[in-house]
């Protein structure tokens, strides 16, 4: 997103929220791991790699005003904030939802990113879906449902997903399609419940690799932002 950003001359930036990351495909303009180490976090507090991470997502808190003041060199930027992978890691703890306020300054939107070969499957997309209205519970922000990896995709599996965001039955009967009759009125209520909760929304399809579908996040973007109009983000001296 960032690379695509840049491709059509507006200022863009990433900030790796991540601490137990050992690598991120990119490079961060803030990176949290100069401010918390995932080994001393270990052997300060007698934790094995699990706590330790979740004692260094809590730490994320205790460095909001770190992260804050290096924010204010960029405040023409687009600034895509990079979570930890694991959901319960930032988006469940309790201090989550205030960072996301504080950093963002109130102005945000939020990208749940789905793995595109789990979609392919109907109880691979219902999951997929509940965790999304699980974080939209948490985080009161619009909220984009964006599909990656879209390249490892047919063009069959593409048409499904479409075609289950748009129409619960038809995700319905593909479910029990693949299960059979397992709990027929319990997964049928949770289908359901995707349209009377407003949990169908557009789809935004995406490859890193084929650098497609970010034209799309970018209109919802400034649409959001600017109402459709484009940000015109200064270029800053070096």
């Amino acid at each position: 997103m960032k690379d695509w950003l840049l491709m059509q001359g507006y200022d863009a930036a990433v900030v790796n929220l991540d601490p137990g990351a050992d690598f991120v495909p990119y490079e961060p303009d803030i990176d949290v791991r100069d401010m918390i180490s995932i080994d001393e976090v270990m052997a300060q507090y007698s934790l094995g790699p699990n706590g330790a991470q979740v004692v260094a997502a809590d730490l994320l808190v205790e460095n909001m005003e770190e992260i804050t003041k290096k924010l204010e060199e960029l405040q023409d930027y687009y600034v895509i904030f990079d979570t930890p992978g694991q959901i319960e890691l930032f988006s469940f703890r309790p201090g989550s939802a205030m960072m996301v306020q504080r950093l963002s300054s109130g102005k945000a939107m939020i990208a749940f990113l789905a793995d595109g070969v789990l979609c392919q499957y109907p109880s691979g997309y219902i999951s997929q879906k509940m965790l999304y209205a699980s974080v939209m519970s948490r985080m009161f922000y619009p909220m984009l449902f964006v599909i990656n990896k879209t390249d490892l995709m047919d063009e069959d599996s593409i048409q499904n997903a479409m075609d289950w965001e748009k129409d619960p039955e038809k995700l319905d009967d593909a479910f029990l399609e693949e299960k059979g009759n397992i709990l027929k009125d319990y997964y049928s209520a949770i289908t359901k419940s995707f349209r009377d909760l407003s949990l169908v929304s557009k789809l935004f399809m995406v490859s890193s690799r084929d650098m497609m579908g970010f034209e799309d996040i970018y209109a919802e973007m400034s649409m959001y932002f600017r109402g459709g109009e484009d940000v015109d983000t200064m270029y800053k001296d070096e």
